[in-house]
């Protein structure tokens, strides 16, 4: 495992195998992508999957085929919320059509096939967003560091050394790199905007072209090359405030 000491475990259930096979890899792809330390597993039909939460398997999340050989997707889905059975849905198909029905189970997203990478991302940044620890646990050269991810203002290098600086106005100095750091580090909160800083997006304020301002009215450099990388994150990063539920 990588990153944030968090494991997800994560279910495929489509019945068209071939399919079901490089949608697995696409998701595990962007699992690297995002720093996710999950664990996936693919179902062909519902009931191989329902068999392994009856045993006691606990899945975060489910991409749920709507168009199943036999069966239909989103009564199943239904079947899960009756059962209150605690897991998120993204539904993917080849049709719209059940996309007004099918939110009175509360799927997070729709993905339509064939399944661009880009929005396969999205699903999972909403994904985090909902399942986002209060805190992380940083390892760092043999120091484990407990935090309140929302207390962190931004990260800075000093030379060899990477400054923590926290909204209580405390700064914390680790022997690390801020690359290492970063890595511990939830990427759906935390971007970069220059080689010296890592910033934590619930406290930007504002962004300009080459600054940026805290909640704290603290201004920091924005580098010509990370530019749109920051606004594209931060504009993301709002908008998952917006349908976070």
């Amino acid at each position: 495992m990588r990153g944030m000491i968090v494991l997800y475990r994560i279910a495929i259930c489509d019945d068209d195998r071939r399919f079901a096979d490089e949608f697995h890899k696409k998701v595990n792809k962007a699992l690297v992508s995002k720093n996710i330390d999950a664990e996936t597993e693919e179902f062909y039909d519902t009931a191989s999957f329902l068999e392994r939460i009856n045993i006691g398997i606990v899945f975060d999340l489910v991409f749920l085929d709507i168009l199943l050989d036999n069966e239909n997707g989103y009564s199943f889905a239904k079947q899960i919320r009756r059962e209150n059975i605690p897991i998120d849905i993204v539904f993917i198909t080849v049709t719209q059509d059940y996309a007004i029905a099918g939110y009175d189970v509360a799927p997070i997203l729709y993905l339509l096939k064939p399944i661009e990478d880009a929005k396969l991302r999205y699903a999972f940044d909403i994904f985090l967003k909902r399942h986002m620890p209060s805190q992380v646990l940083l390892n760092l050269s043999g120091e484990i560091l407990s935090l309140n991810i929302a207390d962190i203002l931004y990260c800075e290098v000093y030379g060899h050394m990477t400054c923590l600086h926290l909204a209580s106005g405390e700064t914390r100095e680790l022997r690390c790199s801020l690359n290492k750091l970063a890595q511990q580090l939830p990427s759906s909160v935390f971007a970069r905007s220059h080689q010296s800083y890592l910033i934590n997006m619930e406290h930007i304020d504002s962004i300009t072209r080459y600054e940026l301002t805290l909640s704290t009215g603290k201004i920091l450099p924005i580098s010509q090359s990370r530019y749109l990388e920051l606004q594209n994150s931060f504009l993301l990063y709002a908008s998952q405030q917006k349908i976070r539920i």
